[in-house]
């Protein structure tokens, strides 16, 4: 009996920690999304899905080599009609990679050079298969958003594709239509570290 006891007690601990834990994540989930969808209002659920994706996994599925890296690189800054005002901003809530504008490059603040090392740098030893926990990540995120963004347009919709996706095992997503449209994104994904070593320090 009271070995059974303790055992309740134990488990009561465990699961009052859990909870005190994931109190503080949906806070700063509610956050985020609340200060996207200020800067972003015609923000989708699926890009809410790419943030999150991005912020998990970096850039790792979209580099090939140096050189095509700066082709792309080259012709996106010659053929964008326009950029966003901020220079950078977090990919999600946690804020392990940032998107970085490629103005910094065309205002002269960063090298191509160094903007490509940062970039290709943010790749190293990530682990690209789709994980259980990106899984359970995305559908706390969901929910966050559900319960921040009650009546965003399309969430239904956009959330049945999504878990189709997923169940397809077909991960990566584009930014919405609607979202490429309005705003026009020309940025690369940069690791937090890299980001504040060389990235930062050139924009102060």
């Amino acid at each position: 009996m009271k070995y059974s006891k303790l055992l309740l007690i134990i488990i009561m601990i465990v699961s009052l920690g859990g909870a005190c834990q994931r109190k503080p994540q949906e806070q700063s989930m509610k956050e985020f999304i609340s200060t996207f969808i200020q800067k972003y209002p015609k923000a989708t659920l699926q890009d809410f899905y790419k943030g999150g994706f991005q912020d998990v996994f970096g850039p790792a599925h979209l580099l090939t080599n140096r050189e095509s890296v700066k082709s792309y690189i080259v012709h996106e800054l010659n053929t964008a009609q326009s950029f966003e005002a901020s220079y950078y901003e977090p990919c999600s809530w946690k804020g392990n990679f940032y998107r970085v504008n490629l103005s910094v490059i065309r205002d002269g603040k960063v090298s191509m050079d160094e903007f490509i090392d940062a970039f290709m740098g943010s790749a190293n030893g990530i682990d690209t298969t789709l994980t259980q926990s990106w899984i359970e990540e995305w559908n706390q995120i969901q929910q966050a958003v559900r319960a921040t963004l009650p009546n965003l347009k399309g969430y239904e919709e956009d959330s049945i594709h999504l878990s189709r996706l997923l169940k397809e095992g077909k991960y990566v997503v584009h930014h919405s239509r609607i979202f490429n449209a309005t705003y026009h994104p020309h940025y690369r994904i940069i690791r937090k570290d890299l980001f504040d070593k060389i990235i930062l320090p050139k924009l102060k």
